[in-house]
């Protein structure tokens, strides 16, 4: 048996974008999505930059395929960040320290005077991204919580954190 592993953190705004962005990019709808529209695009700026290419009545095509992925993409790196930054700003929830307290019989998230228990058996996976972790956990409900990876400032602590996870079976992506 294992000693609990406590973890504090205080998200920032960034944090959240992230996690947005990092679920999306996991999300493989959202890969196909994407990748049909820089295919589309692409194939756009080829029939507007060379006009012998097909028919006339493509370049209308192209122009109103530009402009929806200059709008998909104007969405994913600008508008998302500064809705979530809004979000961010205006909850004070969201601005609160979190405490996440990793034992054997489960993982408990404080945040304020609020505290969940989060059973083992109901996370799917846990996602590794750049600058956080990701928690899939499914109940009632969907829920994502993250953790920061600036939050594991012991040395080991985040070997630790993990082990936990894969010690329950729990897939590290």
């Amino acid at each position: 048996m294992e000693s609990p592993l406590q973890l504090q953190f205080k998200p920032v705004k960034n944090d959240y974008v992230q996690a947005s962005r990092a679920l999306a990019n996991k999300t493989p709808m959202f890969i196909v999505l994407a990748t049909v529209t820089l295919i589309i695009m692409i194939g756009s700026v080829i029939v507007l930059v060379v006009p012998s290419i097909g028919n006339p009545i493509w370049n209308n095509v192209a122009i109103v395929s530009l402009v929806v992925g200059s709008f998909y993409l104007v969405y994913y790196f600008l508008l998302i960040p500064i809705q979530l930054g809004g979000t961010y700003k205006k909850n004070e929830y969201l601005q609160k320290e979190r405490v996440l307290t990793v034992s054997d019989e489960n993982v408990t998230m404080k945040v304020a005077d609020r505290s969940s228990e989060l059973a083992w058996e109901n996370f799917e996976k846990v996602l590794n991204c750049k600058d956080l972790y990701i928690l899939i956990y499914k109940a009632d409900q969907r829920v994502y919580p993250f953790v920061p990876k600036r939050a594991f400032n012991d040395p080991g602590s985040e070997g630790a954190f993990l082990k936990y996870f894969t010690d329950h079976d729990i897939p590290i992506k």
